[in-house]
């Protein structure tokens, strides 16, 4: 009796959301896909995935959605629109028939492979489940699709993962090598740490003159001193967060060394007094980070250094953990700093690794592999392009600090290139979720285009009625958004 409740709920929500005139036709299937019936639900659950797939497409042509507030404004908009020489209506509708196509490839291949769902697997489905009808159940019930709909897209997932792992997996049929993934995070990964030498004064003006000249001869000193260091990549890694820690002091001098005083007229004077750090070499003279009195007497730049158009960053002296730079999960390999990672410092290597910096190359979209119709925001560098250009270049050398000058020139950097190598270790960069990663990055396309290969064979029916009955253009898209943007709010800890 509960469930026949929960249909006729379903089936009267479903009138009223997308304005059905007789709600006695035929529609409970929208679909027939290699004999398996599709439920209007699962359709219909994909409309919503594929009208905001069309937003975006819409969105990346140009078109502009900032002052459409309500559905009813979306609406207007989509009405109006075409996407691939079809209304966004007809590309809605063909969208959401390929996700149910692709829904039911993982079914049949699923079962093909004689896999079972673990009693993990099912506590998993039942928490996600739970999880989407505490936050988007009214919107589910309002359009028409069950909670036994939704269970079964989120069954449809995990099996998905579990036909991944069976090809892709470690004891995967394709038999992955975890060699090849390790070339692949080395061709993709820099390493390098950097002192950055802001030409700038304690209060963020631009230095000038004697100042300015005063500041490069130091950071011509902190190369000086670095150079000193190599032939011992330990002793050339200490020597570099050591020159970092005191670059760090005197920003921090400089920051407050400026004195306000009035005149005889009562008018407010800021004088800027130096602060001085010496900076000989420290075989010879120890020096402590609080010094306050600077030689900065060095050699001219040894021309390994390389200036390119760039823009900076702010300083990141003070930058205390080893940190990996990434893009996130929706672009290919930008340089823009992501998130930081702290790691430990008792490794193979016999010396400290917090101070560095491991940046993801960044790739074009001139890439052969990439889909020429993809488009690709302008990546931002970490710390400046000029710096990134060098540790990216095949033919920067190894362990040989070098001296680099923004294309702004608000910025010096002393900075020197390590093997990545030498990092990609359990206990280091090589962790579970990094292999994963790489693992995804390397074959999911691979994957996912043999699945979609596979859907594209297999025999497909439409029911019309359904088709026509369900106005995907009706779809409550704000309200789907904000519970949607709830949930990741939860998921994510934001706010």
């Amino acid at each position: 009796m509960k469930l026949l409740k929960k249909a006729a709920a379903a089936l009267l929500a479903v009138c009223t959301a997308f304005g059905c005139a007789s709600c006695g036709e035929n529609t409970a299937n929208a679909m027939t896909v290699d004999g398996y019936d599709v439920r209007a639900g699962i359709y219909l659950y994909y409309v919503t995935t594929a009208y905001s797939e069309a937003i975006n497409v819409l969105s990346d042509g140009g078109q502009s959605f900032d002052d459409a507030k309500t559905t009813k404004e979306i609406k207007a908009i989509m009405s109006k629109s075409k996407i691939d020489n079809v209304s966004a209506e007809t590309w809605i509708q063909n969208k959401a028939a390929e996700h149910c196509t692709d829904f039911v490839e993982v079914e049949r291949e699923f079962d093909s492979l004689g896999l079972k769902l673990t009693g993990e697997q099912l506590a998993q489905i039942k928490a996600q489940t739970a999880t989407y009808m505490n936050y988007c159940g009214k919107f589910y019930e309002n359009s028409g699709i069950s909670e036994q709909s939704v269970k079964d897209v989120v069954t449809n997932e995990v099996k998905q993962n579990a036909i991944w792992e069976a090809y892709y997996g470690d004891d995967g049929s394709v038999g992955v090598k975890e060699s090849d993934m390790i070339d692949h995070y080395a061709e993709n990964h820099l390493r390098i740490k950097y002192i950055a030498v802001p030409l700038k004064d304690g209060e963020g003006n631009l230095l000038k003159g004697d100042e300015k000249k005063a500041r490069e001869a130091m950071a011509d000193d902190y190369l000086n001193r670095a150079n000193k260091k190599v032939g011992d990549e330990a002793a050339l890694m200490e020597e570099f967060d050591y020159l970092i820690e005191e670059e760090i002091h005197y920003q921090t001098s400089l920051s407050e060394a400026a004195v306000t005083t009035t005149d005889d007229q009562g008018s407010t004077i800021t004088t800027e007094t130096t602060a001085k750090a010496t900076t000989a070499d420290k075989d010879k003279t120890e020096t402590t980070g609080d010094s306050t009195d600077i030689t900065t007497t060095a050699p001219a730049e040894d021309g390994t250094g390389t200036e390119t158009a760039t823009t900076t960053a702010a300083s990141d002296a003070e930058t205390t953990e080893t940190t990996t730079e990434t893009a996130g999960d929706t672009t290919t390999g930008t340089t823009a700093e992501a998130a930081d990672t702290t790691t430990t410092t008792a490794n193979a290597l016999g010396y400290s690794t917090d101070q560095e910096r491991i940046l993801q190359v960044s790739t074009s979209a001139a890439d052969d592999k990439k889909d020429s119709t993809e488009t690709e925001a302008e990546p931002t560098y970490t710390p400046c392009k000029a710096v990134y250009e060098w540790a990216a270049d095949e033919k920067t050398e190894l362990l040989k600090p070098v001296k680099i000058v923004s294309d702004d020139e608000e910025t010096i950097y002393i900075a020197v290139k390590m093997d990545i190598r030498d990092r990609i270790t359990p206990t280091d960069q090589w962790t579970d979720s990094t292999k994963e990663s790489v693992r995804n990055e390397m074959y999911y396309k691979e994957f996912s285009d043999m699945l979609s290969d596979k859907a594209d064979k297999l025999t497909v029916s439409r029911n019309d009625k359904a088709f026509k009955r369900y106005k995907v253009l009706d779809v409550d898209i704000v309200g789907y958004q904000s519970d949607m943007m709830q949930y990741y709010y939860s998921m994510y800890n934001f706010g």
